[in-house]
């Protein structure tokens, strides 16, 4: 295909339709969400919030570091007697600037307790991980930069891109990447403050292109009494290549969010 025609299956929300046909007029490329037969629901926990900055909604806390080429290479825990099986789930990367171009790749890996196991295939993005085994984790898990450890969990906490939090057993990070084959229709969203808290915050999606920064998309605020539930009409966007965040900043101290993204993923072909 090397122009847009109907096809007699299409897809029956409209505002699909219409992404895959501004897809082709913006960026001259023929997708299908039929053909990728893929959704994608993303879910984030926030660590305690500080005021006064913007910060990811995910379970490290802060911002993660990114970084260009695949050195994140190492997984552990911060339990002696943890060897369970973990799937992970991320993008390596090729090129440089905006000739970057990411790659999916799943992956599974077991644990050797505190001690550093490499990864099969390092990565340059990881977004999802989560125990693939019949038995609880016991700590905290984290997929990092080869670097120095303290029982199990690197000393230098900028060097680790994703955890699974002492007690749960599926990481919680509202980010991802997309690679080169794949743009993302963003249909909608979910906030929230904790229960246990006072406070409001206000999200922002993020989206950074290759070789470009992260610019806000959408911004949205919500308060412990007052969450906000998104359903876009039209739906958002999002190139290939790309990555993808949500950012928050809090009113007060201490404060814990959550927050859901959703979409579909569309294929290049």
């Amino acid at each position: 295909m090397t122009s847009w025609e109907r096809r007699g299956y299409e897809v029956p929300d409209g505002r699909l339709v219409q992404a895959e046909r501004e897809i082709y007029r913006q960026f001259n490329e023929v997708v299908s969400i039929q053909n990728k037969a893929k959704t994608l629901v993303k879910f984030g926990k926030s660590a305690e919030l500080t005021t006064g900055s913007l910060q990811t909604v995910w379970t490290v806390g802060g911002n993660e570091t990114y970084v260009s080429t695949n050195i994140i290479d190492s997984i552990s825990s911060s339990a002696i007697a943890d060897t369970e099986n973990i799937y992970i789930e991320g993008h390596t990367v090729s090129g440089t600037g905006t000739d970057q171009k990411f790659t999916f790749v799943s992956q599974t890996v077991n644990l050797n307790g505190r001690t550093r196991v490499a990864l099969p295939i390092p990565l340059a993005r990881v977004s999802i991980i989560y125990n693939n085994n019949g038995v609880s984790l016991t700590g905290r898990v984290v997929v990092y930069e080869n670097t120095a450890l303290t029982n199990g969990i690197p000393t230098d906490t900028s060097k680790i891109h994703i955890d699974i939090p002492l007690g749960l057993q599926e990481s919680f990070k509202a980010a991802t990447t997309f690679s080169d084959k794949d743009y993302f229709i963003l249909t909608g969203g979910f906030g929230s403050l904790s229960l246990k808290q006072s406070g409001a915050a206000d999200f922002y999606v993020e989206i950074r292109e290759a070789g470009k920064v992260f610019r806000q998309v959408a911004a949205i605020s919500a308060t412990n009494s007052s969450p906000w539930t998104v359903d876009l009409d039209p739906a958002v966007i999002i190139p290939k290549n790309c990555d993808i965040r949500v950012r928050v900043e809090s009113s007060a101290n201490n404060v814990v969010v959550f927050t859901s993204f959703k979409g579909y993923l569309a294929k290049v072909v």
